[in-house]
This record gives C-alpha cells, sequence and structure tokens, in this order.
C-alpha cells in the first residue's frame, strides 16, 4: 500500500537529482549530498575517527588544554550500560511507562503526535537519566517536549517572552543534570543503572560542562527521533488494519514474559512491521555535517571544513536499492524477497558505524513494545484514517492525526 504525504519539493527535487547524478552531488556550492550507500558509509566513519570532546569552558577561558577524551570512549561507556539495560525486566519496564502514560489519556481525543511523543520520552527517560523526583522529572520532561514541539513546526509561540521561556527551561533542566551528577558524586544521592551513572566516575577528567554534554546528548536523542518513530507506527497501524491483525494474532501466541526476555526472536513479524516503519519513515530526514579532513569520492572531493548532508531517508526511499520503495510492506524483510534491501548498507534507519546510534537495539524494543501494546490492550480507533498523510519536518510526522485509545 503506498503511502500519502504531504509533497515536499525540496526533497522531492534532492531524491531527482540522486537518482540521477548517483546519489552523490552539490546541492549548493557549500553543500554536498551524499545519498549513495558506500560512500554514505566511508564518509561518516573517516569524519568520525579520532573525533575528541571540545576542552573545559574553564579551559578555554584560561587558554588552556583539557584532558583530551575520545567521543569513542564516551560511547564504549554507553554501549556497556546498554548491554546491562538489555534485559526481559529493563524491556517489562518500558511495557509499563508506556501502559501508564497511555491509560492516563484513555477515551479521550487526543493528538496522537504528542501522545507517542509523551510515551517515548516517559519510557526511555529512566533509561537515559534515572532516580529524579517527580519535579525533576517535570523539568526535564517539560524541555524535551518544547524542542519536539519547535521540531515538528509546533512552537508555543513567539517573541521576546516564549524565547526567554524556552531558554530557562533549558536552563532548569541543565540544573537537574548537574545536581544529579554532583550528588551522585558526592554520595548524597545513589548511583542508578542509567547511560548517565558512568560519567560520575569520569568527572575529574571530563569536567562538569563535558559531563553535562554527554548527558544532555543522551537526553535529546530520546526527546525527538523515538517519538516520532512511535508517532509512525501509531500511523501505519491505523492505517494498515491488514498488518495489525497480522501482529495481533502473532502477538496472541506470544508468551508476555518471553516476550519481554527476546523480542526479536518471539515476534519476528513485529519486528519486520518495526523495521519497515524504520525504513519508510527513519527520523530524522537529514543530517547535517562538516568534513574534518578531504574526502575523494570519485566524482567529486569534499574538502575538509566543506559542508555535506547524509540521509537514511533518501536511501530507503531510493528505487535503486528498494523495489517498490513507496510501498509499505514489512514482508520485504524476509529472507530472499525480491524487493528487500539490496545490501546492508541500504539499511541505516540508525546511522552508520562507528557512529550508529547506540541506542538502535532498545529503540527497536520499544517499538516492539508499543506494537504489542496497540495490539494486546488497546483498540486504536482513528476516524477517517486513511486520509491522515505525512508531512516532513525533522523527521516524517502525521499531520491532523487525531483518536481515541480504549481497552481491547
Amino acid at each position: 500500500m503506498t503511502t500519502p504525504h504531504h509533497p515536499n519539493d525540496f526533497l522531492h527535487d534532492l531524491r531527482t537529482r540522486s537518482a540521477a547524478e548517483g546519489g552523490v552531488f552539490w546541492i549548493n556550492d557549500d553543500l554536498l549530498a551524499v545519498f549513495e550507500p558506500d560512500a554514505a558509509r566511508k564518509v561518516s566513519a573517516a569524519n568520525w575517527q579520532g573525533l575528541l570532546m571540545s576542552d573545559r569552558f574553564v579551559d578555554m577561558i584560561r587558554r588552556r588544554r583539557s584532558t583530551q577524551v575520545p567521543w569513542a570512549h564516551v560511547r564504549t561507556e554507553w554501549r556497556t550500560k546498554l548491554h546491562t539495560l538489555a534485559t526481559a525486566e529493563h524491556h517489562a519496564g518500558l511495557i509499563t511507562r508506556m501502559q501508564q502514560t497511555i491509560d492516563a489519556h484513555l477515551g479521550d481525543d487526543i493528538d496522537l503526535v504528542l501522545l507517542a511523543q509523551d510515551a517515548a520520552v516517559q519510557a526511555l527517560l529512566p533509561i537515559a537519566l534515572s532516580g529524579l523526583t517527580a519535579r525533576e522529572t517535570a523539568w526535564i520532561v517539560q524541555d524535551l517536549n518544547q524542542k519536539l514541539t519547535r521540531l515538528i513546526d509546533r512552537p508555543p509561540g513567539s517573541g521576546l517572552r516564549h524565547q526567554l521561556h524556552f531558554g530557562a527551561v533549558q536552563f532548569r533542566a541543565g540544573l537537574v543534570v548537574r545536581r544529579v551528577l554532583r550528588e551522585r558524586a558526592s554520595g548524597r544521592r545513589a548511583r542508578e543503572c542509567d547511560l548517565a551513572d558512568p560519567f560520575v566516575d569520569l568527572l575529574p577528567a571530563l569536567g562538569m560542562d563535558r559531563a553535562l554534554d554527554v548527558v544532555t546528548a543522551v537526553l535529546t536523542a530520546i526527546g525527538g527521533p523515538p517519538g516520532a518513530a512511535a508517532a509512525s507506527t501509531l500511523y501505519e497501524l491505523a492505517r494498515q488494519p491488514k498488518w495489525a491483525h497480522r501482529l495481533t494474532v502473532e502477538l496472541g501466541k506470544v508468551d508476555p514474559d518471553e516476550f519481554c526476555a527476546a523480542p526479536v526472536k518471539t515476534a519476528p513479524l513485529t519486528h519486520r512491521f518495526v523495521k519497515e516503519v524504520l525504513r519508510m519513515w527513519s527520523p530524522p530526514l537529514l543530517l547535517m555535517r562538516h568534513a574534518r579532513t578531504s574526502f575523494d569520492l570519485g566524482s567529486t572531493t569534499l574538502e575538509e571544513g566543506r559542508g555535506y548532508v547524509l540521509s537514511p531517508h533518501m536511501i530507503h526511499r531510493d528505487h535503486r536499492f528498494w523495489r517498490d520503495a513507496d510501498t509499505f510492506d514489512p514482508d520485504r524483510f524476509l529472507p530472499g524477497t525480491p524487493h528487500g534491501p539490496l545490501g546492508r548498507g541500504c539499511y541505516v534507519p540508525f546511522g552508520w558505524a562507528p557512529k550508529k546510534c547506540i541506542g538502535a537495539d532498545i529503540g527497536t524494543v520499544q517499538l516492539m513494545a508499543l506494537c504489542y501494546l496497540m495490539c494486546m490492550r488497546y483498540q486504536l480507533l482513528v476516524p477517517d484514517a486513511e486520509r491522515v498523510t505525512m508531512a516532513y519536518r525533522f523527521a516524517p510526522v502525521p499531520q491532523e492525526f487525531h483518536g481515541q485509545l480504549t481497552l481491547r
């Protein structure tokens, strides 16, 4: 089933030029599009190589170098911690937190994009930063939500007053992170099993400002893309009743404990459904970067300091790599299907190694858990679901996507 979307002349032009020029072309004099899978992988890997964190602010003021900390070391700490979080207990926690968020809106006529954002944030926040008070949680969530509303073109207002409010909320969220790290380091707050905790021990080398950057990076990562992906999942469940029925049949046969322990293994169809959602609607649409070194890309040279753009979305919708690229069909991920990916590099919803999103696995589990709830606990009612369209913002975002959730 081909999915409708609002036309976007800029993206349409990029797709047309990409097909005509082999995926690598200059958008303008200062910005190179790199939409060819092998070129995107090579540029992304080379640009990441040896990347260091910025110097501490105090050292910049004093014109001295800080202790060098490679971003690769930060990612290693994150991956190690995520490995400990990949358990049935933590997966069950994801489901419980999303269920609690959704239950609060049962029967309401609700904006499903904002509900998906709220459910994703509430589910993932304890993985990023746990042990917060109710007030601290509210401040962090308010910051994440205001950032998302800007990204999806729903700003709460304009003018100096709103700018000051935005900055104040962001500053207050930063104070929460600083307080948590400082109190954990001093023993006044318990250590937690989350993605922030490894950096408590690294505070002497990092400094508070760089530790804040690290934790803020994680919070930013859970504050936009997961919510957009969750909204896209609800969108396809609403518009694809046959697929929703197939998921319901599969998940109805799965033991809940087994699903929490190994969701990908126990629910392969649901996994394919989530993979297809991410292929068609992977957030964000465009990734802007600056070259840290020069690259010879055959047809052109990307010189140091010049900008380039990567886009999983462009690769996922390229008819050179995907047959029927604009058709939603999770079965394209079955082995040996003729309309599956042309190669592994053609499916990159979480980016490219070695800078691939560290939360790829937990993000997939979270979306599968959302499918589980939608098929096993709730009935999703969206009037005229076939008329709901996608618009391209920072990510694909369903438009006028309202409905009700009731218990099955």
